[in-house]
């Protein structure tokens, strides 16, 4: 299978219409985990990084 570019990818993705950018986002997040949890902070987080890592250390103390 071929790794196609950064700037490949790019071009495609400012090509494509809503739906279809809706579907692959949902393909790469049922595809792994990783992938789901990155999709999930960019969605819902990245607004509030302090926050966010604030939430990450108090997880990491109630579950070691």
């Amino acid at each position: 299978m071929k790794a196609y570019t950064i700037n490949e990818i790019k071009t495609e993705l400012e090509q494509s219409n809503t739906k279809k950018l809706f579907s692959l986002c949902l393909k790469l997040a049922k595809f792994k985990k990783e992938n789901k949890e990155l999709l999930g902070f960019l969605l819902f987080e990245s607004g509030d990084v302090p926050a966010y890592i604030e939430k990450i250390k108090k997880n990491k103390r109630r579950n070691p």
